[in-house]
């Protein structure tokens, strides 16, 4: 299951956080990444193929054979997802939606777009792309092992299944697995439940004849959640007949479709909110700052246990020159802290950690998601405000009421 999405500090329940991941490398300047779940996936995927389906397909072949196409198969399935993703983030890039990084997970995959497209057809043209590329892979996949099965093979497959599979050489064997697979993830991205494939064609066509966006995103995802909710039940009818595994994927999988379907529909009205807001309307412009000079033992007790701040600007004349959050002083151990400075701890990667004054909020909250940690607002080096999510929060349920 996979869909090109921005991220946001709501992200759907089961999706990968911004930070973490294992990174694989980068592919047209696109960094991808690997989340911890992909491990789970992929050796569940693994063991069904080498231990039912490949057996099934060729009770002859040793178990090294047997093994080593479902590895393959494995990766060539993940690899698959990565093109999918691939084709949302070059599509995105015609339209000027930059895309920097792609997360593989769990559940497939998501291209994080930096903003969602601005006019219903780049809409359109981005959500399709990831189902064409795997309908025209799974296509290709099954031309290809057809011809390396034979001329013959068609027709023995209808009369004599279990000879035809037994025939099939291990290259074979892979074409023809990930061919039908490709064509299954190409059509189930096209169901119209959001935020699937298909759910932002369907909201992108409503939103070309109403010409708005958000009862377009309320209908799409609507129908996601309906679909969430219509998989969760059939998970449980098969749980309960006796398919356990197949029932619970499916309650996992549903459950997920609509938590996403919902919090994606709150996204946008969180968008909205913000929309024509700059960092320096959200920023706390009450703050303290602390020299370098001083000691972390001092620090602790005349700063850290005496305010709700998280984050401290080192300053020297009015300057930043550094940050300070309770994860350096916990990385000092107790006996150590009298002796140990401040500017002996204090972060010096800036850039990662501040923002200027006039940033556009979402892209704040975007910014804050990624870094997990309070900013430092800065202007000319110094520091004229501090943003956090409480922050954020707080101007948001003002801007509600």
């Amino acid at each position: 299951m996979t869909s090109p999405r921005q991220q946001h500090p709501e992200a759907p329940p089961g999706a990968p956080a911004n930070r973490g991941g294992l990174r694989v490398g980068a592919i047209f300047g696109i960094d991808v990444y690997l989340d911890s779940s992909l491990v789970l996936i992929f050796v569940l995927l693994v063991y069904l193929l080498g231990a039912e389906v490949f057996p099934d397909w060729h009770p002859d072949w040793p178990a090294g054979s047997t093994w080593s196409t479902a590895v393959a198969a494995g990766l060539l399935f993940f690899a698959s997802v990565l093109a999918h993703e691939l084709a949302h983030a070059l599509v995105s890039r015609r339209f000027d939606i930059e895309v920097k990084r792609i997360t593989l997970f769990l559940f497939g995959g998501i291209a994080q777009m930096e903003e969602e497209p601005r006019e219903p057809r780049a809409e359109l043209l981005i959500a399709i792309a990831g189902p064409m590329t795997s309908l025209v892979l799974g296509i290709t996949f099954i031309f290809l092992g057809t011809g390396l099965a034979g001329e013959n093979f068609s027709s023995l497959l209808t009369e004599n299944r279990e000879e035809a599979l037994a025939g099939l050489s291990p290259l074979a064997t892979l074409m023809l697995w990930l061919g039908p697979v490709n064509v299954v993830l190409g059509l189930f991205n096209m169901i119209p439940g959001f935020p699937l494939d298909g759910g932002r064609v369907f909201r992108a066509l409503i939103w070309w004849i109403s010409g708005d966006l958000r009862r377009a995103t309320q209908v799409a995802s609507d129908s996601g959640r309906l679909f969430g909710w219509f998989l969760m039940i059939l998970g449980v009818m098969q749980a309960l007949s006796g398919m356990v595994v197949q029932g619970l994927w499916l309650l996992l999988i549903g459950w997920f479709l609509a938590n996403a379907a919902s919090m994606s529909y709150k996204q946008l009205v969180l968008r909205e909110q913000f929309r024509g807001v700059t960092v320096r309307d959200l920023m706390r412009a009450h703050f303290e700052t602390v020299p370098a000079q001083l000691r972390l033992a001092d620090f602790i007790d005349e700063h850290l246990l005496q305010s709700s701040q998280l984050l401290w600007p080192v300053v020297e004349d009015s300057q930043l020159i550094g940050l300070i959050t309770l994860e350096e002083v916990k990385a000092i151990p107790e006996a150590e802290r009298a002796s140990t400075t401040v500017g002996q701890v204090m972060r010096s990667d800036l850039a990662a950690q501040t923002l200027a004054p006039n940033t556009d909020a979402n892209q704040a909250l975007l910014a804050l998601t990624t870094r997990n940690s309070p900013l430092a607002i800065v202007e000319n080096n110094r520091v004229i405000g501090l943003l956090s999510q409480v922050d954020v929060m707080k101007r948001l349920a003002l801007r509600q009421l």
